[in-house]
């Protein structure tokens, strides 16, 4: 199943409308009007959809349940988080838990494979953490760096088509197509801030090469169709000419959304467009990676 269809299914158990089901009723001529406008929907989103790729978490292996997982949140002074929630999940269920006052947390008696992490505090309202882990059968994993839970920099409303910056990237924001998950309150917004992927403590399990930049955008994962364009410019480590690949983590595919893959310009700067299927598809943790 993938994040189209995980997201239609929620928006179905929460609007209790069908998505994507705007089909031609009428007779006469509104019924050519109506096929050219369900062609050119099937056309753009839907078809662009598709056309998407994604960096996937894997499979859960059927196998003893005998792995085990541990980590622990700071703040952004560096002390302990405590009474954070942190869930570990897979493509069917989450499974959460609170961390200690030493803001340790904890997962035993797990099957091997590839889970999603996130973390955040309700009650702050820290960002929302997403990534990706691959826990070996039988592996005793602690990570051996601090997730950070950082609180959000800025927030910013979205009415019609504006463009937004937050710390070193700009990104051509609309309120068309702004999905965001069951449970949201409020209307369209970008709250984000831009974090040191070096300092913040993720495992990246199932990305190839060097994160060089990474922000959280947003405190769940909204989706976005058309997928909102981006520039980020200044960002140490990429240079002209270097490979860059934008990732966001997609929470109903479970796996790192391929928003593109381009070639830095001048002063390099990191340059990717909404057409052809282009942009970012999730308001997550949005990382660049130097291929």
């Amino acid at each position: 199943m993938n994040s189209r269809t995980l997201t239609c299914f929620g928006i179905l158990l929460t609007l209790a409308v069908g998505c994507g089901s705007d089909d031609a009723k009428d007779t006469g001529a509104d019924v050519g009007t109506d096929a050219d406008a369900d062609a050119d929907a099937d056309g753009g989103v839907e078809e662009c959809t598709d056309q998407r790729e994604e960096i996937a978490c894997g499979e859960i292996l059927d196998d003893s349940a005998s792995a085990s997982i541990s980590g622990t949140l700071v703040n952004e002074a560096g002390e302990p988080y405590a009474d954070a929630t942190v869930q570990l999940c897979t493509a069917t269920q989450c499974k959460p838990t609170t961390t200690d006052a030493a803001g340790m947390w904890s997962y035993s008696d797990l099957e091997g494979g590839c889970y999603a992490i996130d973390a955040h505090h309700i009650e702050d309202h820290t960002v929302k953490v997403l990534t990706f882990v691959e826990i070996a059968t039988g592996e005793s994993r602690a990570l051996s760096e601090n997730i950070v839970l950082y609180d959000f920099d800025q927030e910013d409303e979205v009415s019609g088509e504006v463009t937004v910056t937050t710390g070193n990237l700009q990104f051509s924001a609309s309120d068309e197509g702004y999905s965001p998950p069951f449970g949201h309150d409020g209307g369209t917004i970008v709250e984000s801030v831009q974090v040191d992927p070096a300092a913040a403590g993720l495992p990246f399990d199932t990305i190839t090469g060097d994160v060089v930049a990474m922000w959280y955008l947003g405190p769940w994962s909204t989706e976005l169709e058309p997928g909102w364009g981006i520039t980020a410019t200044g960002i140490d480590g990429i240079s002209e000419g270097d490979t860059i690949q934008v990732l966001s983590g997609d929470y109903f595919g479970m796996g790192w959304d391929i928003a593109g893959e381009v070639t830095a310009g001048a002063g390099g700067a990191v340059t990717l467009t909404n057409e052809d299927c282009g942009g970012i598809h999730f308001l997550s943790t949005l990382v660049l990676v130097k291929k």
